[in-house]
This record gives C-alpha cells, structure tokens and sequence, in this order.
C-alpha cells in the first residue's frame, strides 16, 4: 500500500525537520523517498502537524491498581462518556476511562505506543487482558520486582547472575518488557509496619538496602541486556526534602554506567523535587533535579 501524506507542517527531531511544510511517502507502512501519486492514497494535511507516533513510557492503564480506582470512582461513569459512533466503541471514564475510550484518546491526541508501567506479577494475566482490549496504540507493561521476595533473598546473598536468572523467568512469564522498581525496600518494610526513609536505611528481614536493590537490579539489567533501564519511583515520594533522596538514588548506578548510556529511569521526578524541612518550608527543587540531569549521561527521567 502507497500513501501520500501532503502539505503537512513535518516535525522530525532526528532529521532536524521542524514545522517544515512538506510532504512525506508511505510504502508498505515504512517511509519512503517518494511513492506514485497516481496509485497512492493521498490525505491532505494542510494547516496539520505531520510528526512521529508519540510513545508516553509512564501512563497508568491496566492492572489492579488501575481498577482499584475504578471502584473507587463510580461517579466517572456519570462524569464522562463516550458514545458509540459507526467506527468506535462506547466508553467512560474521567480520572480512570474505560479500556477503549483509553486508547481512542490516546490515538487522537498523536500517540501511537503507551507503556503502563506497574504490573503486580501475580495480576499479570487480567492487566494483558486490558492492554489486549485498549485499541489503536501498541503497549508494554512493566512487572513489579524491586520488593519481590526472591529478588531480596538473591540480593541478600549477592546472588547477582541467579538473580538475573529469576528476573528473565519473571519478565518471560508475565510477558513483561523492563524492571520496575517502586519505593525501593520500603514495600517489604511496610509488611513489617515500617519504611525506609533514605536508600540507606535497613530493609526488614533481608538486612539490606534500597541501595543495594537498585544497584542490584541495575546489574541483573546489564547482564540481561534488557531494553530499557531500571525503571525507578524513588523512596519519600511527594515529601519535603525528597529531592537529596532522588538524587541520591541516580548517584547511586553512575559507576555502574556505560558511556553515553543510560543506567536509570527516574519516575514522575515532579513528585521527588521537593526541597524544605517540613509541609510549611516545602518548595521545589527541580533547579538541583535539573543540574545534576544535565550534567550526568547516565539518567532519563519523566
């Protein structure tokens, strides 16, 4: 199939092609130098923005914490809905839509993947469910295992190579595509009734630390060649003072980067930017977020 999308405004960051007016070929769904007009479909796009598929890494669409605030939250059903038109689906939902109306909208705002990126492993066949019925967009889910207790028990005895090995039999089983790391050690410490306050502190039970879990799994991450990096929502989200945590927590994987190469994904960083001592001295700290990013290869962050 040929297709002909003209007088577009082109917007193409890796070919240095931004807001030109041109037009783009399409054969068999690759881009191309040019097609046939005569056989090609053609849309006309002037007055529109022609631009790569976007891809959010960080969108919260399936899977039981997802559907806990659907519970929460019957009155989206009321609030916001979609109807059935000749193309599309019916659907719902305000703070938390509907698996169709999730991927219409995505569809139409320019996206064409969408990554959710917490899967408890035990609910991973009910969240492939719902990604399988989220239309338009292609997806990936990430499981939850920076407080799974086998990770712990193989880090505990830096079992790094056997920790690899159970990490790439949990990736396989729940179809999952990267390490998702969620307030490191302090899961396992609230089973205990507590948390840890720095990565630093002592993890129940296992006697290690969140320190030793993110470097852990940055390794396990490593030797499997995984395609994205260890995917991190640091310790004291959306506390004041955070920001020396979250910081801490990029220092802690520098050495264990390759050049030019992130090592560590830092998660919704707006909500562990926070400098001030208490909620009333609390003020942002993104200035030394941003410092340290810029100067520092091994970091992504959203």
């Amino acid at each position: 199939m040929e297709l002909l999308i003209k007088n577009g405004f082109v917007y193409d960051p890796i070919n240095d092609v931004n807001g030109e007016k041109m037009d783009i070929a399409v054969k068999d769904g690759k881009i191309v130098e040019s097609v046939d007009e005569r056989n090609a479909k053609v849309i006309d796009a002037s007055g529109m923005i022609v631009m790569p598929g976007g891809v959010d890494i960080h969108c919260h669409i399936a899977g039981s914490e997802v559907n806990a605030g659907r519970l929460l939250r019957p009155e989206d059903h009321f609030r916001d809905f979609e109807r059935k038109t000749a193309v599309t689906r019916s659907g719902v939902g305000y703070s938390i839509p509907s698996t169709f109306t999730t991927g219409y909208r995505y569809a139409r705002m320019g996206y064409t993947t969408i990554m959710n990126p917490s899967m408890p492993p035990l609910e991973a066949k009910h969240t492939h469910e719902e990604l399988s019925d989220t239309p338009m967009v292609d997806k990936a889910t990430y499981p939850l295992l920076g407080d799974w207790w086998f990770v712990l028990e193989y880090l505990k005895e830096n079992q790094i190579e056997e920790c690899a090995r159970h990490v790439a039999w949990m990736i396989s089983s729940t179809k999952g595509y990267a390490i998702k790391i969620v307030n490191p050690g302090g899961l396992e410490a609230w089973g205990f009734g507590r948390n840890v306050r720095s990565i630093d502190d002592q993890v129940p039970y296992f006697d290690i630390t969140p320190r030793d879990i993110l470097r852990g799994l940055c390794k396990v991450n490593k030797l499997l060649n995984l395609p994205h990096t260890i995917h991190v929502h640091t310790n004291n989200l959306g506390k004041p003072g955070n920001y020396i945590t979250a910081i801490e927590t990029m220092k802690c994987v520098e050495d264990l980067a390759e050049e030019g190469k992130p090592a560590i994904h830092i998660t919704h960083c707006q909500f562990c930017a926070f400098k001030g001592e208490d909620w009333k001295t609390m003020e942002s700290g993104a200035a030394e977020i941003a410092k340290y990013v810029n100067a520092h290869s091994h970091v992504t962050l959203d």
